[in-house]
């Protein structure tokens, strides 16, 4: 039996994995080599399943910064936050799955902002994310 030969490691990852702003590019380029449909919905249930492969790491702080950019508390997930932010003229209980064709590409083309956007304050500073969990604390204290 022949031995494995261990993968390079460039940094904190494999030769040939990507990084999590890498991987966004490819599944909103290409969404159907992963599966996806292309839909707001495919790509919430994706990075779901993403997040949690990562223990939660990828998209911590991201619903606490959404809340930030929204002005109020809510207890609703990361996913239905977007379409708040996005969609304000939609009913507080419609989820992703009512959205109609030109809703959905004006969510999905959200998603992708608010995730780049996100990423970059998260990354931006060596206490990014304690930056978003200091001034979520600091909004949202009562």
């Amino acid at each position: 039996m022949a031995e494995r030969t261990p993968a390079s490691v460039s940094g904190d990852r494999r030769i040939g994995e990507f990084s999590f702003r890498e991987h966004l590019e490819l599944i909103r380029k290409r969404p159907g080599m992963y599966g996806l449909d292309g839909s707001y919905g495919g790509y919430v249930t994706y990075l779901h399943g993403y997040d949690a492969g990562t223990r939660d790491s990828a998209l911590l702080g991201f619903r606490e910064w959404l809340l930030l950019k929204l002005g109020h508390h809510s207890s609703f997930v990361w996913s239905r936050l977007v379409t708040e932010l996005v969609l304000p003229e939609a009913s507080p209980g419609r989820g992703y799955r009512d959205l109609d064709e030109k809703q959905n590409s004006v969510v999905v083309d959200a998603l992708f902002q608010l995730l780049g956007q996100f990423l970059h304050d998260r990354d931006a500073e060596r206490d990014g994310l304690r930056n978003i969990f200091r001034d979520y604390a600091l909004h949202f204290r009562e």
